[in-house]
């Protein structure tokens, strides 16, 4: 989800951005259009005297149709907001008719050229000045001044190749003009997209920081009115600690109850699973010769069934003696448990063919009950095996560490790893984030971990990324130092 917001997010900055550079080209094109009236009048006024005026005004007739096609075409798409799909048919409406104004430009270079060396030097300078001129109209949007320059000067530089002697270096030079001048559009269009994108980037910022500063506010008034009314409730407050005592003395004898109840349900479950079972297993083995495929096919069915509730049972039932139990408080030497436990997980790993190298750091000695914390440890090597079974080369790391008055403890894996966002899910009972055919298991073993870390006082979390490993962590009770004597 958040990837696929950051996505729309992108795709809605480009859509700005290419939005504001059509817009700011057709700005731009007025004054450049309005100027290259007047230019081709004067080009008119050198090319009459050898042509006469017939071609020349059709010539120019032709350029004001193009002019007022582009100045149309820009003038049309800055009335009203254009989507994405809409503005990209205008750029390239807007680039055709940039090619065809340098084609028309490039009519009077290629075939009206001056006989008199004078007016033609000057109409020179005029293409010079004209393709300079619309670099700055053009620039805004990619590749809108190359559509533009190279059908201007490319049958101007043909024009005077074939024509020879001193042209031969007026067109050479323009073959070093037309790729200096297309390097620094470039780099004017660069600058332009830059400061648009961020400019619109400021915009989302500033807006940001408008709602935060609202929140800020708001929250500072919320604050206030906390302040006020605890001022108000510190008696009510008195009153609702012991009636909140009395509830909790009320939870923990229901829970305890609860407890006792799911021990005796689930033990109470296990007679009729086995009579399913061997009633089943009876079925296939008496009647063998006589049922179909189908039948002993949903037998089978029936017997995987049965034996995956039995698991769910047996962890179900871990899972109530482990809050029953009582503690037997001793040093644990961390180390020690960590390594029996990560022998019994490479045993038991799903992949055979592939043996995981698991890596024990050293472990801060702490206290607790020895079976209870072996337990831990079991589990969540287990299950750092357990999803790292796809992977190449599996790697498990344990590590612990003194943090202030506690100790942590952590078992990182370069496993398929899960959306942190859903790490709360994966310490309640039964809650799995990936499907027990691709990793079996019955998502009671985390419920374990955190039940049994939980009545040592300490805690347990996760962070992890989809396909790069994961890191669970528990904290237990720094032990208190005995005097001495």
């Amino acid at each position: 989800m958040a990837a696929a917001g950051n996505i729309t997010n992108r795709e809605h900055i480009e859509s700005r951005v290419l939005g504001e550079q059509v817009a700011l080209m057709c700005r731009l094109t007025t004054s450049p259009l309005t100027a290259s009236v007047v230019i081709g009048a004067m080009m008119v006024w050198l090319i009459m005297e050898d042509y006469g005026l017939g071609p020349s005004l059709v010539w120019y007739a032709a350029l004001l149709l193009v002019l007022l096609l582009r100045w149309r075409i820009a003038a049309t798409y800055l009335r009203r907001p254009r989507g994405l799909a809409e503005t990209k048919r205008w750029r390239t409406a807007m680039l055709a008719a940039a090619v065809l104004g340098g084609a028309c430009w490039s009519v009077a270079g290629s075939f009206l050229l001056p006989h008199e060396p004078t007016r033609e030097v000057v109409m020179s300078v005029f293409f010079i000045g004209c393709t300079a001129a619309g670099m700055g109209s053009q620039a805004p949007v990619r590749n809108a001044y190359a559509c533009l320059l190279i059908p201007f000067c490319l049958p101007y530089i043909v024009t005077q190749l074939i024509l020879g002697g001193d042209r031969v270096a007026v067109a050479l030079a323009f073959m070093v003009y037309i790729p200096v001048v297309l390097v620094i559009a470039k780099r004017q269009t660069d600058s332009i997209e830059r400061q648009i994108r961020l400019a619109i980037e400021n915009e989302s910022l500033a807006e940001q920081l408008r709602l935060e500063r609202d929140r800020a506010n708001q929250a500072r008034l919320d604050l206030q009115e906390q302040l006020d009314e605890q001022k108000r409730s510190t008696q009510r407050i008195r009153e609702l600690n012991i009636e909140l005592e009395r509830q909790a003395h009320e939870l923990r004898t229901a829970n305890n109850d609860l407890e006792g109840f799911s021990y005796s349900v689930s033990h109470d479950l296990r007679a009729p699973l086995r009579a399913i079972d061997g009633f089943s297993q009876l079925l296939i083995d008496d009647k063998h010769k006589s049922i179909s495929n189908d039948t002993r096919h949903q037998l089978q069915r029936i017997r995987a069934n049965v034996a995956h509730m039995a698991s769910l049972i047996d962890d179900l039932l871990e899972f109530a003696r482990c809050g029953r139990q009582a503690l037997e408080f001793g040093r644990l030497e961390m180390a020690s448990l960590a390594k029996y436990a990560a022998e019994q997980a490479r045993h038991s790993r799903l992949n055979e063919a592939v043996e995981p190298t698991i890596e024990i750091g050293e472990l801060p000695p702490a206290r607790g009950d020895e079976g209870l914390i072996r337990q831990v440890w079991m589990n969540l090597l287990d299950n750092a095996v357990k999803y790292t079974s796809k992977v190449e080369r599996p790697h498990i790391v344990v590590s612990g560490r003194e943090d202030g008055e506690r100790l942590v403890y952590e078992v990182h894996d370069n496993g398929v790893g899960f959306d942190s966002a859903f790490s709360s899910n994966l310490f309640g009972v039964f809650r799995r984030l990936h499907g027990a055919r691709e990793y079996p298991g019955s998502g009671v073993g985390l419920a374990i971990v955190q039940r049994i870390v939980t009545r040592h006082g300490g805690e347990v979390w996760a962070r992890a990324e989809p396909n790069h490993g994961a890191t669970f962590s528990f904290s237990l009770p720094k032990p208190a130092l005995r005097a001495v004597g």
